[in-house]
Formats: C-alpha cells, sequence, structure tokens
C-alpha cells in the first residue's frame, strides 16, 4: 500500500512526544514493511479561537486520495477525509475536553442575539449535519471572522465555550463511523475518556515504542526526572518531595526544560541534591537512563508516559502517582515499580524505600524490563496495520486483572462524608489488582465520570420524574428519603438501568453499597461472586429516624424485605461492627460465617497526628491559647442531629469551652440561637478541618442512637485529638476505656470535659493521644482494613481457577 501519515506541525515549532511517534511510524512502515509510506506535516497554530479553526479547515481541505491509507493520530489531522482512514488516537485538544473542567467556565454557550452566531450554535446541535459535508460551516465560520470587530471578544475566548462546543462539533464529525474505517489508541486511559470516541465503536489499544535505540542498564545512582518543565508534568511535587528523603547521599537530576524552568529552580536552591541538567540530546539521555536508581514520572492523567516505557527498557523502576494516567498501565505497585498519593509526603516515602534499598530497585527494575519486552515496533506496527490489537504486549502478571463494579446511590468523589470515605478507601486499595467502577446515581443535571488510578466512578443524574415522585413520596413522610425510595424509583431513571446494566454485565464481582440498589444486582445472583456491604443495619437505622406514619412504616416493611434478599442472597455480608453482625443474623436468619468484620476506617497519611506538645504550640502561635476547644463533626443525619442537641444542652454549664461543630448537620440550625460558646462551622474543606483538628483539645461523639460505625471516632484519633464518646458512639472500634478514649454518658460529658482539661491531668491527655493514633495505625488503617477484603478476594480467585 501507499501510507501517508498525517500530522499537525506547531507553530511555535517542539517536538514531543505525537512527533517522536509520527516520526517512529514513519520509519519503521519504512524499515520493517514492503509498504510505501510518506510522512505528511502541515503547520497549525491552537493558541487562538481563529487560528484553531484555520487550522481544523485547513485539514478538512486536504485531498490525499491518492494514497491507499492514511494515518493520523491528533486534531486537527483527523479532519482529513479518506476511505480508508484509521485514528491512532493520542488525544483530543485537552484544554476543551477532559481537562476544561479546571477552568470553571461554562461548558456551552446560550443562543445569543447574534443570529451568525446563533446560526452556528444551531448548525453544531443538529445531528443531521454529522452526514454533510463541511463547507457551508466553513463559510458561516469565516463570515464570522470577517465580522468580528462587531462582536465582543468575550465570544471568542479561547479556551472558552463557543470553541469548545465548535471543537466538540468538528471532532465528532471527524470521528464520525461513516468516515473512520478503524479506531484506535495508544493506551487504555485514551480509551476510556469521555467524548473521545463515539460511543459503542470498537477501540484497540496498540502501545508505541520508544524511538531511542540500544536502551540498556548500567549502575543505579539517582533519582531521574525526564521531560518538558511544565505544571502538566508536577516536577514541582517531585521538587517538594526529595526535601523529604532522608538519605543525604541520594541525588535527583532533572533533565529537561520548560516555562517553569526558572520557578522550579527558586524551589529547589537550598538543596545541593537537586541538579538540573536542561536540554539533552538521546545519547546523553540513555546514559541517564541506564544510571539511574529509579526514574520518577508524575505527570497528571498523562495519554500514554513514553518516559515510563524508556525507563523500564532500561531496567529502572518508575515512581509514578496514583492518578498519573498512562503510566499506571505499566508501572505496578511493588512488581515494576512504586505508586504513591499525589502529595510530597507519599511520594517521599516511596523514594526513601528505594534510596535505602538499592537490592529493591534492582529487582523492580528487572521485572520492569521483562514486562514491557513486547512494547516494540515489530508488534505496534504489525497491529496498527493488520487490525490486531497490541494489548496483549501490556505488562502483566500471571493473572487476569478482574474487574468490580459497585452500585451507590449516591456519588461517591469527592469523598467526604462516612459513605463515600468507606466505599471509596475500600475499593482504592484494591485497584492494583482489579478494574474498579463505581455506578453511582446524583442529584444533579449532569452525567460525569472521574478517574482516580484503575478506580473510575461514572456518576448519572436522576431523571426530573424520579426526583418528582421522590418529593412526593418525602413530603408525606416529612423527612429526606433518597435512599430508602430508591428500589421503588428507579425504573424512572432508566439510564442510570442502563448504565449499570453495561458494567455489571462485564463484572466479575458485584458490589451492592447498602440494600437500596439490590434488585439490580439479583439477576446475577448464581452468575457473579456478590458482596452486601451493609455499612449499617439499614432496617434498625431507618426505624429509628423514619416518623410515626402510614407511608413511613409501609416504606420500612419494603425495606425490611429488601435487606433480607440482600443478605440472604449475596456470597458474602461485610460489616463495619460486631454490634451489627450480631443485630444482622438475629434479624434476618443469616449464618455467622457469611459476614465478615470490616470496620470503618482512616487514611492516616491525609490525618497528620499532632502530638499534646504541638498542638498547645499550634494554640500559642494562634493566639488561642487561653481557649478550651472542643470539636464535633457529622453529616445531616438524625443520629448526628440528635448529638448536636446534647451539646447545646452541655455548652450552657461549660462557659470557659468553645464548642466547634462541623458538617452538614449544622444547617439543621441554621435557624436556631445557638449558646454563646457554641459555633457551628458548617461544611468545612480538609485544610480548615484538619487546622480545626490541630488546636482541637478534646474531641467528642454524644450518640444517643445509630447502626454501623462513626467515622470520625477513628478520626480524631489519628489527628491525636483526645475522645470523649457514648459507648454508642464508640461501636465497632474495640477501644479500651481510659486507654484510648474516654466512654461515658452523655449526662457525664461535662465532667469527663473538666476532668481531662484540668492542667493536673494534662498527662491524661497527652497519652488518651499517643495510645490512640498507635492504635489506629494497628487496626483501623484504611489499608490495614481493606488486607481482609483483598484476601477474601483472592480466596475467590484461587478457588475459581481450581475450579477452573
Amino acid at each position: 500500500m501507499d501510507i501517508a501519515i498525517v500530522s499537525p506541525s506547531p507553530k511555535p515549532f517542539a517536538v514531543g512526544g505525537i512527533e517522536k511517534l509520527m516520526l517512529g511510524l514513519y520509519q519503521q512502515i519504512d524499515e520493517l514493511t514492503n509498504h510505501r509510506v510518506e510522512l505528511f506535516k502541515v503547520p497549525t497554530e491552537e493558541h487562538g479561537f481563529w487560528e484553531l479553526l484555520k487550522s481544523y479547515e485547513t485539514f478538512y481541505n486536504l485531498n490525499l486520495d491518492h494514497f491507499d491509507m492514511i494515518i493520523t493520530c491528533k486534531y486537527p489531522a483527523w479532519m482529513v477525509q479518506h476511505r480508508n482512514h484509521t485514528i491512532y488516537m493520542a488525544h483530543h485538544l485537552r484544554g476543551l475536553f477532559d481537562t476544561y473542567h479546571f477552568l470553571n467556565m461554562p461548558t456551552e454557550l446560550k443562543h445569543t442575539s447574534h443570529i451568525e452566531i446563533n446560526k452556528i450554535l444551531d448548525y453544531i446541535k443538529d445531528p443531521m449535519n454529522m452526514n454533510k459535508d463541511l463547507n457551508g460551516f466553513f463559510n458561516m465560520i469565516n463570515i464570522l471572522y470577517i465580522n468580528r470587530e462587531n462582536y465582543s471578544k468575550d465570544f471568542f475566548v479561547f479556551p472558552g465555550p463557543f470553541i469548545r462546543q465548535i471543537i466538540h462539533f468538528l471532532d465528532k464529525w471527524a470521528l464520525d463511523p461513516s468516515r473512520m474505517k478503524r479506531y484506535t489508541s495508544i493506551s487504555k486511559t485514551v480509551k476510556v475518556r469521555k467524548d473521545y470516541f463515539p460511543n459503542k465503536v470498537n477501540v484497540d489499544v496498540i502501545y508505541p515504542p520508544t524511538t531511542l535505540q540500544s536502551l540498556q542498564g548500567g549502575s543505579f545512582e539517582y533519582f531521574l526526572v525526564v521531560g518538558r518543565l511544565d505544571s502538566a508534568k508536577r516536577v514541582e511535587l517531585v521538587i517538594k518531595a526529595m526535601k523529604h528523603v532522608e538519605n543525604q547521599n541520594a541525588k535527583l537530576f532533572i533533565a529537561g526544560s520548560g516555562p517553569d524552568e526558572s520557578k522550579l529552580k527558586q524551589i529547589a536552591s537550598g538543596d545541593a541534591r537537586i541538579s538540573f541538567i536542561g536540554y539533552i540530546n538521546n545519547e546523553k539521555l540513555k546514559e541517564l537512563y541506564a544510571n539511574a536508581l529509579a526514574v520518577i514520572y508524575v505527570p497528571y492523567d498523562e495519554d500514554y508516559g513514553l518516559v515510563t516505557i524508556e525507563a523500564m527498557h532500561c531496567g529502572k523502576p518508575v515512581i509514578t502517582c496514583k492518578d498519573s494516567g498512562g503510566t499506571t498501565e505499566f508501572v505496578i505497585d511493588g512488581h515494576t515499580g512504586l505508586i504513591a498519593n499525589s502529595d510530597s509526603i507519599s511520594l517521599a516515602e516511596k523514594m526513601n524505600l528505594l534510596a535505602n534499598n538499592k537490592s529493591l530497585a534492582m529487582t523492580l527494575g528487572a521485572s520492569a524490563r521483562e514486562s514491557v519486552k513486547g512494547i516494540n515496533w515489530k508488534n505496534c506496527i504489525t497491529s496498527l496495520l493488520q487490525g490486531t490489537s497490541s494489548s496483549n504486549y501490556a505488562p502483566a502478571t500471571s493473572k487476569v486483572r478482574k474487574k468490580i463494579t459497585i452500585l451507590s446511590t449516591y456519588p461517591v468523589l469527592p469523598r467526604k462524608h462516612g459513605g463515600q470515605l468507606r466505599i471509596f478507601n475500600i475499593y482504592k486499595n484494591l485497584d492494583q489488582e482489579y478494574d474498579i467502577t463505581i455506578v453511582s446515581l446524583n442529584n444533579g443535571s449532569k452525567y460525569y465520570e472521574k478517574k482516580i488510578g484503575n478506580l473510575t466512578e461514572v456518576s448519572i443524574p436522576m431523571s426530573n420524574i424520579h426526583l418528582e415522585k421522590e418529593w412526593s413520596i418525602e413530603r408525606e413522610v416529612g423527612i429526606p428519603i433518597t435512599d430508602i425510595v430508591m428500589n421503588k424509583l428507579i425504573e424512572f431513571s432508566p439510564e442510570y438501568i442502563r448504565i449499570a446494566e453495561s458494567y455489571m454485565q462485564n463484572a466479575d464481582i458485584l458490589v451492592s453499597a447498602q440494600p437500596y440498589l439490590y434488585n439490580l444486582i439479583e439477576k446475577y445472583v448464581g452468575n457473579k461472586y456478590i458482596i452486601y456491604d451493609s455499612q449499617n443495619v439499614e432496617y434498625d437505622l431507618k426505624k429509628s429516624m423514619l416518623p410515626n406514619n402510614k407511608t413511613a412504616h409501609k416504606l420500612l416493611e419494603e425495606l425490611y424485605e429488601l435487606e433480607k434478599k440482600a443478605c440472604l442472597l449475596s456470597n458474602i455480608i461485610l460489616t463495619c461492627s460486631n454490634e451489627d453482625m450480631k443485630n444482622m443474623a438475629e434479624t434476618y436468619k443469616i449464618e455467622p460465617e457469611k459476614t465478615i468484620l470490616v470496620p470503618n476506617g482512616v487514611d492516616t497519611a491525609l490525618n497528620p497526628y499532632v502530638d499534646f506538645l504541638t498542638r498547645q504550640k499550634n494554640k500559642k502561635e494562634l493566639g488561642i491559647d487561653k481557649e478550651n476547644i472542643i470539636v464535633f463533626i457529622g453529616s445531616w443525619h438524625k443520629p448526628n442531629i440528635e448529638a448536636v442537641e446534647v451539646i447545646l444542652k452541655m455548652a450552657p454549664n461549660l462557659p470557659e469551652c468553645k464548642f466547634i461543630i462541623m458538617g452538614g448537620q449544622c444547617l439543621a440550625f441554621k435557624d436556631r440561637a445557638a449558646p454563646k460558646n457554641v459555633v457551628f462551622a458548617g461544611i468545612v474543606d480538609e485544610q480548615t478541618k484538619l487546622l480545626i483538628y490541630s488546636v482541637a483539645d478534646i474531641a467528642i461523639n454524644p450518640m444517643l442512637t445509630g447502626s454501623g460505625t462513626n467515622l470520625k471516632i477513628a478520626e480524631y484519633m489519628a489527628n491525636g485529638v483526645p475522645v470523649i464518646s457514648t459507648d454508642i458512639g464508640a461501636r465497632g472500634y474495640e477501644v479500651v476505656n481510659g486507654e484510648h478514649i474516654l466512654i461515658l454518658e452523655s449526662n457525664e460529658f461535662c465532667k469527663g470535659i473538666n476532668r481531662l482539661l484540668k492542667n493536673v491531668n494534662s498527662e491524661l491527655r497527652a497519652n488518651l493521644s499517643s495510645s490512640s493514633k498507635d492504635y489506629v495505625d494497628k487496626k483501623f488503617e484504611w489499608k490495614v482494613i481493606s488486607n481482609s477484603v483483598k484476601e477474601m478476594l483472592f480466596q475467590i480467585n484461587d478457588s475459581d481457577e481450581v475450579e477452573s
């Protein structure tokens, strides 16, 4: 065949991953096949509204019909029309697609008073225009350009809603199945991004190799960062992490140049271990790879990450972050490299691990080299031209990754309240072994996807009919009932059912987070492994919350039958506490061995411990060392609201104390006059919450009712705040009264607070703080907790393999 590889040539000129990929394809097709090949590079600009549209029009008008096949990798090259067109997708214009939301700008331009703009908006919204040529469309754009001085420049901001709508339309038109022969992508990360490919088309993943030749290993001497020095590559994160690397002999080499170079050098100043090498040629780069201890590559949501492949071919482990996108398809934590959270402390922990253990780096590097052996030009070209996927050549363990799908009645990301934290932390800690998908409902108006590592949340809005029916029932009951009516109303959100079904069909393990969507899972009983993550004994909890009326009684009856079904039909039940385990067994007559204890916990990395002396120092620095600060946090949930009522009665008896109440429950008291020493802080961000915890003298949990366990207890203890709780509030934690926390009746809290605040008993507060922190680390850190789930699933996998 005569093959044309078509690519934009950026103005001003730059050489990045796409340019290297296009050049590599050209050279290797020429060398490895009998085909004739040409590389077309057309100068394009994309830094302004009009420049970008002109580039799209240029490729639209490019006629390459004299070739048998064309291959394109990115916008706007894929506007070329050809009978045999293969897209080898690298990415869309990310600032108008998957990173646009960072701008906090509108996603679309509404109709205006301007006829010419309205014509364009109407045109791109009409699905019939997908079947037409674009001559008329570009004519409208050119007329608008000629008359642009008659319009506000706000219409033509870049990035902005108008250009975003236009580019989404043009890309959708170009990638329509009527114009594209085959869809491939450079990574699974690119394949699954929202709006990247048309719905329901088959996309083959073909991992591109490096153009560097004769890569080999050498000694293990230093940490290496390679790449453009800009914000997307997060080199600043690596530099800040290096400040926490304890080994003074460790060195960090940073190779590359870019707009952030001077800023990064300023941040690194004062640390002689950090060296900036600047721009380097390929020979020098290969030498740097060869002698690196490890390569650190931590971009945000990278399309692919060629640096990762190059480092692994040299037998070097790669340290990356959980949200680094394509890199996580190759870096398997503890096998081919290390994966950190995207913060400097977590990254430093991974760097310290290798700085002090060269043999571990060598072991990981050897596995890394083995894992990418199949990513070479022969396999890539064969896959691209012969129609076979090279995803077979992805690094993998000996076992095929299984899929877990979780159904949730509420969004999990961003994670703030207890249920969100539980779902995220248990299953995110499994994502090195499993592909995790949470399918959730939201009461907004938008479908969205969020991805962290190998965990993805797909959230679908409840329909208007669903919401209207819910509100109608809520008026009869008298309190919010979103979850308890979900079972009977989910049919009015058919889009959720459709999407949930598509994920459940492809999953190996199904999880019902609470019982409310269990009817959607029931059809898979006996065919898939089903987990009921109870979180609470829902019947008991709702029985204590719902008012005494006919509608509420009916809902309780239905809930009893639904939760019973979830308990009896699931393969395993996860419970938060021994109390829940016992209550569930008695209520639904289930065998105790069918339940396993998976308590709620805390991410200690996100909840830094503050000891007693540091806490006093913090208070003094803020000028509040004379105040006694008592904290309580909770969501808008009846047991939490009851606890606040206890605090409001308690506060006047402790005038020397200031009570700070955080969380959604504060909204329930917005019209109440509170005692002068009570502050309703409302929902606070993480930084503010941790600041309050760092100066708090005591944390309280005067719960009177409830089921499951209270996440706040683990959070208090992890932060080092001495805790006073009722026995109900401390359920599930098996703490020792007086050693880890104080357990008192709610009417004894005033005495307990006074006891802890007395100067002579400051030692008691310090001891409680220290012992509770140790206790949490050993028993209630989320990674420790999720290990029990991981072990259970491993046993399932092993038994499946024996049977097969």
